[in-house]
């Protein structure tokens, strides 16, 4: 069962999540799954719920677990202390990083100053090197390689570590 829930909870999405709804400290009673045998224990949850604290949420990651919460919390649910809350996935944006050969090559086509605005964006040396040979293989013109050239310069540049120029006369 121990594994069940572990693999459960690898996989990042719990089966409900529960809100306090004022900005008290609230006693809850949960079903703890961690141990060999589950056993009832008690937590509080803090936190303002109106900022969307994580203390002010408890994740529930099994039907038995939740059936169990719902049964030694139900006074809690029943005036409203706590309720069910959908938590918002809001969808992050993608980086340069993470784009594939396919979508670097559209990159690259597009027009000059597009692809000049997000080579200044990128300080990635592994993406500017992949871009770089990338541009080469499609044939692109030397206008766009001096600029992927020059950009990959300056982000090597910026990782360089220079001495103090004290240190640099001791030596």
């Amino acid at each position: 069962m121990t594994n069940d829930i572990y693999s459960i909870m690898a996989g990042g999405k719990p089966f409900k999540t529960y809100k306090k709804t004022i900005a008290a400290r609230v006693y809850v009673t949960v079903l703890n799954m961690m141990t060999g045998t589950p056993t009832p224990e008690g937590i509080l949850l803090t936190g303002d719920p109106s900022k969307n604290e994580s203390s002010c949420t408890y994740d529930v990651w099994t039907e038995q677990e939740d059936y169990f919460f719902r049964n030694k919390n139900q006074r809690h649910l029943d005036q409203g202390i706590i309720i069910e809350f959908v938590k918002n996935e809001t969808p992050r944006e993608r980086t340069i990083e993470e784009f594939s050969d396919d979508e670097l090559k559209v990159l690259i086509n597009k027009p000059f100053l597009a692809l000049q605005n997000t080579l200044n964006k990128t300080n990635s040396v592994a993406t500017l090197f992949r871009i770089e040979n990338l541009a080469r293989e499609l044939d692109k013109s030397e206008k766009v390689m001096r600029a992927i050239t020059s950009r990959l310069s300056d982000v090597q540049q910026e990782g360089v570590v220079t001495l103090p120029s004290t240190i640099e006369s001791e030596l």
